[in-house]
């Protein structure tokens, strides 16, 4: 009977193991004629976006694994890095699968956290996951009625994660930082109508400590005459900062797009500065808006997408800055309208005057902050998979040159990642 309960525990703890081994199944490289991976038992073959996957370098360099083999997988966001380092995700049974590439999608690196961690909705950038370069990342899992919300954060690319913690059970909507030390985080929960309740946090040392820095839960504003926490009214779009004392929180109060300004790191916060001019957008229902958003490293250039809305259509211009937004310019864009399943696909710029948008089909290119469009393709490769992935999910741009496309099928639970080397003239599929 004693050797009966040994000969359990043995295979008990064997057990164990073999499950914390499984719980990332693509950590350590398989050989490259393996049969691809899927992550979901109901997709197909033709379904998933398959990508070739590597080991990390540590990894390659522990085990001499040099083996590749491919996995399919719904992505549901990316963002690119550079011109050749980009990151891309997708959520399948609450775990995030997320995978770097640094050699334009030749490639990919599984830098998951671990299943453990599960992730109620689909992450996105600037919300729930941001980086400041391909080593530095954070992401972030919205509490959604727990106890705590918990930060992730990497430091070599996403070999390995860190756990902190926030005991704090709002959702989070924004998080953003301006150096790998850096950041801030901005959560918020319904008041009454029209109104939320909004703390900002604040590390300094990379997200394992995080101290509240503002929080509106006792707001005045007859008392508050000068400078005061963001007000109740409206709802947080997202937060950006210039550097480590100014920044802008975007907050749609009423149905338009309106900025505060913090001068000292997110204690005190100020209305403006003025940008949005409804003369300007006429015979708009309603207004969709994005964070202020800066092209270089000094973080003077920048600009904030604004969409004109008006029954099934949207219209796109622009407002950008050139000092840091202490003053913003509006741009009216010489685009069409945008109409449908994909009217809230945002222009993308690389720089204050160059950016690109996708209407229907057709990618449009301007070199003139916007007065001006020139058609550079009707692509015949974004035709045929708009007809299979209907629903666009993001377009950026890192370079004159690079460009990423992600469209879906929700219903098919497909999707399909495209690029473009020369200007968006070709694509092809990741």
């Amino acid at each position: 009977m004693k050797r009966y309960q040994q000969l359990a525990s043995i295979l008990l703890l064997f057990c164990i193991f073999l499950s914390a081994c499984s719980s990332r199944e693509e950590q350590t490289a398989t050989p490259e004629n393996a049969p691809a991976l899927q992550d979901t038992a109901e997709e197909t073959a033709d379904q998933g976006q398959t990508l070739t996957v590597v080991a990390p370098d540590t990894v390659k360099t522990n085990t001499k694994d040099t083996g590749k083999y491919q996995i399919q997988t719904k992505l549901t966001d990316f963002q690119l890095l550079s011109e050749t380092k980009g990151i891309a995700w997708g959520l399948t049974r609450n775990e995030l699968r997320m995978y770097m590439t640094k050699n334009n999608g030749q490639t990919w690196v599984n830098i998951s956290p671990s299943a453990n961690v599960q992730f109620p909705a689909n992450p996105r950038y600037g919300k729930d996951i941001y980086f400041t370069d391909p080593m530095n990342g954070w992401i972030v899992r919205d509490p959604s009625g727990m106890a705590e919300t918990i930060v992730l954060h990497t430091s070599d690319g996403g070999e390995t994660w860190d756990i902190s913690s926030i005991p704090q059970k709002n959702r989070v909507s924004a998080i953003t930082f301006n150096t790998p030390q850096r950041g801030w985080m901005m959560t918020t929960a319904d008041s009454t109508t029209g109104k939320e309740l909004k703390v900002l946090y604040r590390t300094d040392d990379g997200g394992s400590i995080w101290n509240v820095v503002m929080q509106n839960t006792v707001y005045n504003p007859e008392k508050s005459t000068v400078a005061s926490p963001i007000p109740h009214l409206g709802y947080t779009i997202g937060v950006s900062f210039v550097d480590p004392l100014r920044g802008y929180a975007m907050v749609q109060e009423l149905g338009e797009p309106k900025l505060y300004q913090t001068l000292d790191g997110g204690n005190k916060w100020i209305s403006g500065p003025s940008f949005f001019n409804r003369e300007k957008l006429k015979n708009c229902v309603n207004y969709t808006t994005d964070r202020p958003q800066f092209f270089d490293a000094g973080r003077q250039n920048g600009w904030i997408s604004i969409g004109c809305k008006n029954g099934n259509e949207t219209k796109y211009n622009g407002y950008f800055t050139g000092d840091g937004g202490a003053t913003w310019k509006f741009a009216n864009f010489g685009l069409g309208v945008s109409k449908g399943l994909n009217q809230d696909i945002l222009p993308t710029f690389i720089g204050p005057n160059e950016g690109w948008a996708l209407i229907g089909s057709t990618i449009y290119h301007t070199l003139d902050q916007g007065k001006t469009w020139s058609l550079v393709s009707d692509n015949e490769v974004i035709k045929e998979k708009l007809v299979e992935y209907p629903e666009v999910v993001k377009l950026q741009f890192s370079s004159p040159r690079v460009g990423w496309l992600l469209m879906e099928n929700n219903e098919q639970k497909s999707s399909r990642l495209l690029q473009t080397t020369d200007g968006g003239l070709n694509w092809r599929v990741l």
